[in-house]
């Protein structure tokens, strides 16, 4: 086995190994969510609870039928990026829309099935810390693995090592020729996430990866 590789996460996985591979926050929330914890939070919170688990000292998520019976009740309040999902009553309406389309600037906003399987997530897991920011933060990570591209870039993006990588491959010169800069940025992404290390980029990897950006510089062109 390729120990470059990032292990599937198991129990028996120990904490040097989970730390030294890159994990998704999405992917972090389903782990949480699969093994009975709390699943919202900053993407560290759900590192460290994964680790208090590796390590025997995780709690567990509160009941399903306290945290139903408390989003029911909830009165609802405008919509915030603090809002807290089930003590705020949170609901995929006219309401929220509205505010998804206001805070990404767009005409129409589509909810996604990513976004309403974490609600349902936090709620069966009694996960009361769970906020909008939080299904944002779900919404946008969901997009970025599906077409392996950046999405416009807002205040809780802009933490993700991804952002960071992307813009730093934009500002190397080498990189300014190229027509499908997203594809190869996206390219090299998977390899640096998959491997143990830094998960930034470096100008190396141009010359580790030349011959499959040459292919991919071959294919571009054919295309257009």
């Amino acid at each position: 086995m390729d120990t470059n590789q990032r292990p599937p996460f198991t129990t028996d996985l120990s904490v040097e190994e989970f730390r030294a591979h890159y994990w998704y926050k999405q992917e972090l929330a389903a782990l949480c969510r699969q093994h009975g914890l709390p699943a919202s939070g900053t993407k560290a919170e759900l590192e460290e609870r994964l680790v208090q688990l590796l390590t025997g000292t995780a709690k567990p998520a509160a009941s399903r039928t306290r945290a139903t019976q408390l989003r029911r009740k909830a009165t609802n309040q405008p919509i915030t990026l603090a809002t807290r999902l089930i003590p705020g009553g949170f609901k995929f309406n006219q309401e929220a829309r509205e505010f998804f389309q206001n805070y990404y600037g767009v005409k129409k906003f589509s909810f996604t099935k990513e976004m309403a399987a974490a609600l349902r997530d936090a709620e069966a897991r009694g996960d009361y810390a769970m906020t909008v920011a939080d299904l944002i933060a779900v919404y946008e990570s969901s997009r970025i693995r599906g077409k392996d591209r950046v999405m416009p870039e807002t205040a809780e993006e802009k933490t993700y090592q991804w952002n960071a990588f992307v813009r730093d491959f934009h500002a190397d010169p080498r990189t300014k020729a190229w027509n499908n800069k997203m594809e190869i940025a996206a390219f090299l992404w998977r390899k640096v996430r998959d491997r143990k290390g830094a998960k930034r980029y470096d100008t190396a990897l141009l010359d580790e990866f030349r011959e499959q950006i040459a292919e991919m510089e071959r294919a571009d062109k054919a295309w257009g």
